[in-house]
């Protein structure tokens, strides 16, 4: 008997029973599409009309195991890309480890180099203030290193030099006089906040000895920020102009001579001589380079910039140092 399919919107047909199933098993029509042949008052699915059997087709076996040289070439890749996890994860713990074999050795650097100065100082000044202008002096040089990474550049970890203070190492030079000045004003800016903080706990708890603490770490970092290099307000204003650090050599000299013991003039007198005089030549005496110039190329703007924030930072300090002083004096005169 004829069968008329339904699909898609349109009538399909006349198809015999047999037809019909050979469509369903080429996919061409589905066994739940609807049908209808003469007898039947409705359209039915086509598995439910009578006489029709629905045989599903074939399941298609799965492929048998092969060791084709294509299997075995992804098999072998599979076993290099294991291969290369492992090795990759082995490489980057040895990364980790050289890495922090470096870091502990820096650390290790500044932990006794701190010490040796903290004893040093113990046997002039006693340990309270050993330790906290130690500790002050910390603040400064991390100030530093949070500057040298912000401006991207690598440097060494803090080391202590008794009775001159402390400094770290540029890994590779600055890339500008700007990026110079960025990484040279982190010290003197920390150590400001941390003198201040300092004081502030000084006056709070009513210590003397907390507060003169503050006074010289105030007055540490008012000698560094002299325009000359290799001080910090050297550094600073090589963003601004060289021209003063003319003005520093002058300062320096009168700082070194009524702030400092002789120890320190001799000591800070050799650095100078290594470190300030080849940079003064370098730089106004020799003949001027294109990368000289590119080096010290600064914009107006930026000069500007930093002429204000090395004026203000400056200006901080003095203020912290005077408001320290002050604060002593008061205390003795009602002692």
């Amino acid at each position: 008997m004829a069968l008329y399919i339904h699909k898609n919107g349109q009538q399909l047909g006349p198809y015999s029973i047999t037809e019909t199933q050979q469509l369903v098993r080429a996919g061409t029509v589905l066994a739940t599409d609807l049908a209808w042949q003469e007898g039947l008052p409705n359209w039915i699915p086509l598995h439910q009309v009578p006489g029709f059997v629905y045989v599903p087709p074939p399941v298609p076996a799965p492929p048998a195991a092969t060791t084709t040289p294509e299997a075995q070439h992804r098999s072998v890749a599979q076993k290099k890309s294991l291969l290369q996890k492992i090795g990759g994860g082995i490489a980057a713990l040895a990364y980790l480890a050289f890495k922090f074999k470096f870091f502990l050795y820096g650390a290790l650097k500044t932990v006794l180099s701190m010490l040796l100065m903290i004893a040093l100082y113990t046997t002039v000044f006693g340990w309270r203030f050993a330790v906290g202008i130690v500790l002050l002096i910390l603040v400064h040089e991390l100030g530093h290193v949070a500057a040298a990474k912000w401006v991207g550049l690598p440097v060494s970890a803090p080391l202590f030099i008794p009775f001159v203070g402390a400094a770290i190492v540029m890994k590779e030079n600055p890339r500008d006089a700007w990026t110079e000045a960025i990484m040279a004003y982190g010290g003197p800016l920390a150590g400001c906040v941390g003198s201040g903080l300092c004081l502030a706990l000084g006056i709070y708890v009513n210590t003397p000895w907390i507060t003169a603490i503050a006074a010289v770490s105030f007055l540490i970092n008012i000698f560094n920020m002299i325009p000359v290099p290799p001080l910090d307000g050297g550094r600073i204003c090589a963003a601004i102009s060289p021209w003063f650090w003319v003005i520093g050599v002058a300062l320096l000299a009168v700082a070194l001579f009524y702030f400092h013991s002789v120890q320190s003039v001799i000591v800070l007198g050799i650095i100078f001589i290594f470190a300030t005089l080849p940079r003064i030549k370098q730089t106004f005496f020799n003949h001027p380079t294109e990368e000289l110039q590119a080096y010290y190329n600064t914009h107006i703007t930026k000069r500007l910039l930093m002429a204000v924030l090395y004026l203000s930072l400056l200006g901080a300090l003095v203020l912290g140092y005077w408001e320290a002083h002050n604060y002593l004096s008061y205390l003795n005169n009602n002692s």
